[in-house]
């Protein structure tokens, strides 16, 4: 059986672990794996690529990384035939227009990391029904 994985690329421990924590109380059956950088995620997203028993359901990136941001990863991510077609959400603190016009022409979604507890709990209600729904 396939194992379904959720990348999120996030540098913040205190954020990755709240993401987390709701990850897996609203969307049991879909494994969350992180990644802290940018180069980090390029050789993660190509290992759970080729792993047959694994199927990348969703990438999560925050923009702002260490070593490479969220866009260098998305243009590394698209430049291999292989890995064009996996979703990818821009997923940041701080929503810039030149960013926003950024992820329309690319094709992603943009979204703001929410600032209280409530509003995350929805935005991944919303992800694992998205999720669940693009599995069926």
């Amino acid at each position: 059986m396939t194992e379904q994985v959720v990348l999120q690329v996030e540098d913040d421990e205190a954020n990755y672990f709240i993401f987390r924590e709701l990850f897996e109380e609203i969307c049991p059956g879909i494994q969350l794996q992180r990644a802290q950088n940018g180069v980090e995620a390029i050789a993660m997203i190509r290992s759970l690529a080729e792993d047959p028993s694994m199927r990348l359901a969703l990438v999560i990136l925050d923009v702002f990384l260490p070593l490479m941001n969220g866009w260098e990863v998305l243009a590394s991510i698209r430049a291999v035939e292989s890995l064009k077609k996996i979703p990818v959400v821009m997923f940041t603190g701080q929503i810039l227009d030149r960013d926003r016009k950024r992820s329309e022409e690319l094709d992603v979604e943009y979204l703001q990391k929410p600032s209280d507890l409530r509003s995350l709990t929805l935005l991944v209600r919303e992800i694992c029904a998205r999720l669940e729904l693009s599995l069926a």
